[in-house]
């Protein structure tokens, strides 16, 4: 089933899920991996490139998944579970969606006030939406990395409010993780 069911995550919803979890996981250890790299090493400007290109990817993907939610609402949360962790899950879920649209964005305008084109995988290039700016390109980096960390952190706590349903409660009607696998 491609659409969201009362209690289950339909294929698309589970797709996009799991397809920018991998990314982004993937982007913050490029991310950090690039960063140590020495300025002038080839590697750093691939890396650097092709990490433009997978964030305005993963932008676009944030884009889809909230435009999807609205189309195939989310299974209900289980009843089974204590108020306190539906308000935490829910937060923690809403910003996700907050930063996967935030970080794309900051790493973008960094690009842009940092005087560095974006290529779409070679494709073709996107449009400056900032000028060059040096004081604003050296906050956004820093906005960036932070906010990157955030969504580390958030992660974090999103699979271990999964793990700790499926194997510390064992209620099988508080098993959120079933509902995308």
């Amino acid at each position: 089933m491609l659409a969201n069911s009362m209690d289950r995550y339909g294929l698309v919803s589970r797709f996009l899920h799991w397809a920018m979890a991998l990314l982004i996981l993937a982007m913050i250890g490029i991310g950090a991996y690039m960063s140590e790299l020495a300025k002038d090493d080839p590697l750093r400007a691939q890396l650097i490139s092709m990490h433009k290109a997978v964030g305005v990817t993963l932008l676009g993907l944030a884009v889809i998944r909230i435009l999807w939610i609205l189309v195939s609402r989310p299974p209900v949360m289980p009843a089974a579970l204590q108020r306190w962790e539906v308000v935490l899950a829910k937060s923690t879920v809403g910003l996700l969606y907050l930063l996967m649209l935030a970080t794309p964005v900051a790493g973008y305008l960094m690009s842009n006030t940092g005087g560095k084109p974006i290529s779409y995988f070679g494709l073709f290039e996107l449009p400056a939406l900032m000028g060059e700016n040096h004081d604003l390109h050296e906050v956004l980096e820093e906005v960036h990395e932070i906010l990157a960390f955030t969504i580390l952190a958030l992660v974090a706590l999103h699979v271990a409010g999964a793990l700790k349903h499926r194997f510390i409660d064992r209620n099988p009607d508080a098993d959120v993780l079933k509902r995308m696998l």
